[in-house]
């Protein structure tokens, strides 16, 4: 970098593009900006992708592809017709109709994966905490680092954040957002997914302006703010972008909290999401003494909670958002797949923090698959015996990245299997890569060799965000050089 200026938020706005071209140097490989722009790339909040420009007619031609549906099981050399967003017709040698074709010929269609739990905003501080504990994040993170963003760090760190996520074939997270210093901090970051052109459920924290305040047996309710945000920002649920609430739980915060918080939520009609069992036991039983256990309750690590815990959230419908990778590192225990699974709770698979770990959830979903194997095979292994089966299976992992994340997010409906009526979020994997091919059986290759280089195409609602291994989406290109300005402030301001 020439200089180190600080941005200021006019210095990004979502409309504010400096005209050059060619691909910026990052680990996201972007299409030209001329040629973005062609395609719709406006930065109107509706996304920076390629749409169709024939009447939003797309052709996914002669792909093997893996539905997540038992319905349609596993498709070789099929076709995916969709309209206006929608899946309409899965099959062979479907009528293209005049529609924009997408070569799959070679290549694996999964549905977009789901990515259930993101501090999406910590991308502009990448890599920082790749030898912290988990006590040492809440006092370096949550006690310095996130007092000193600005509203256009939260605006940059969540556009760069989320790209990077479709990049690497995610077109759906749980953006758990934490730095709610002010509205204007909020806004700016769903202005950064908007931008992104990412489906995501924007959760809605507390501000990270005073980690005692918030996070140390807290007896504050949630930022009034929300209401705001559901009046204005979210007035409907059937868009890219729809709220949740991001709570303290039982384990940061009063009984009292706990109560206002959660009735908050159900009263707005969303779902809530809260840290719970990295700490100790004892949490999910509170809520049920509470009387506060329901199906729109999402947990997220669950490490320490008991085996009447884990039964809890199964029965009364909740989900559980497995970080592997984080939670490794940072001593919470060790992930809790299996329990989740066998408690009947939905379980997913979630990247966490992009501060230390890896954010693609090819890493995490094979890290929590794997894990969960060496501890379903450790009794036979410590009796000297021979295991008779491997679980959980590779299809089992890809619906836990897949359908089960929609799931655990309430947008089974909408997402999470290619199946007619559905929206189209699709990741199209080349097989045809040194490391893919050849593709003997197409789910294992997708949960066990592949990664981000192999993601060639990813759409979003039918639209084309990711074509031929390059994004498209002018803005995150043009600002990359902001990124860097912005996280090097706000390290050099914490004193990290």
């Amino acid at each position: 970098m020439a200089n180190d200026e600080t941005p200021t938020d006019g210095d990004v706005s979502r409309r504010d593009y400096l005209k050059f071209g060619g691909a910026a140097l990052s680990a996201v490989s972007f299409s030209s900006v001329a040629s973005a722009q062609s395609s719709n790339g406006r930065g109107n909040g509706n996304g920076n992708g390629n749409a169709p420009d024939d009447g939003g007619r797309l052709l996914i031609r002669g792909g093997t592809v893996v539905t997540v549906d038992p319905d349609y099981g596993i498709l070789y050399d099929t076709d995916i017709y969709v309209e206006d967003g929608e899946i309409r017709l899965i099959g062979d040698d479907l009528d293209a109709n005049g529609a924009d074709v997408v070569d799959a010929e070679g290549s694996i269609v999964v549905p977009g994966f789901v990515n259930t739990h993101l501090h999406t905003w910590e991308s502009g501080v990448r890599g920082v905490a790749g030898d912290w504990t988990f006590l040492e994040y809440l006092d370096k993170m949550l006690g310095e680092i996130s007092s000193n963003y600005r509203p256009v760090d939260a605006y940059l760190g969540n556009l760069f954040g989320a790209v990077q996520q479709l990049n690497a074939g995610t077109t759906t997270v749980l953006d758990w957002f934490h730095i709610a210093n002010s509205s204007q901090h909020t806004d700016r970051a769903i202005d950064g997914l908007e931008d992104a052109g990412i489906r995501a459920l924007f959760t809605h924290g507390p501000p990270g302006d005073d980690s005692a305040k918030w996070w140390e047996n807290s007896s504050v309710t949630h930022p009034d703010d929300i209401r705001r945000l559901h009046e204005e920002r979210f007035p409907s649920d059937d868009g890219l972008l729809t709220l949740a609430m991001g709570i303290r739980g039982p384990d940061y915060s009063t009984d009292e909290v706990v109560r206002q918080d959660i009735e908050l939520a159900r009263e707005l009609g969303i779902p809530a999401s809260m840290h719970i069992g990295s700490l100790g036991s004892g949490g999910v039983s509170k809520l049920d003494e509470l009387g506060l256990l329901g199906d729109d309750l999402n947990y997220v690590h669950a490490n320490r909670l008991t085996e009447e815990e884990f039964a809890l959230i199964g029965e009364s419908g909740g989900s559980i958002s497995t970080t592997p990778e984080v939670e490794l590192q940072m001593g919470m225990g060790m992930p809790v797949v299996g329990e989740a699974i066998d408690n009947g709770a939905i379980p997913s698979v979630g990247v966490d923090i992009v501060s230390n770990v890896s954010d693609d959830l090819f890493t995490q979903l094979r890290m929590a698959v794997q894990v969960q194997r060496g501890l379903n095979n450790q009794p036979a292994v410590e009796r000297g015996e021979q295991i008779q089966d491997v679980t959980p299976t590779a299809h089992r992992a890809l619906e836990i990245a897949t359908i089960d994340g929609a799931r655990a997010l309430g947008l089974e409906d909408e997402i999470g299997s290619i199946t007619p009526g559905k929206r189209a979020d699709l990741t199209i994997i080349d097989g045809d890569d040194l490391n893919t091919a050849p593709v003997h059986k197409p789910v294992e290759t997708v949960v066990f060799q592949a990664g981000i280089a192999n993601v060639d195409t990813v759409i979003v609602d039918g639209t084309v965000v990711k074509r031929n291994g390059l994004v498209h989406n002018p803005t995150a290109q043009n600002h990359l050089d902001r990124l860097e300005q912005s996280g090097r402030r706000v390290l050099r301001q914490s004193d990290i």
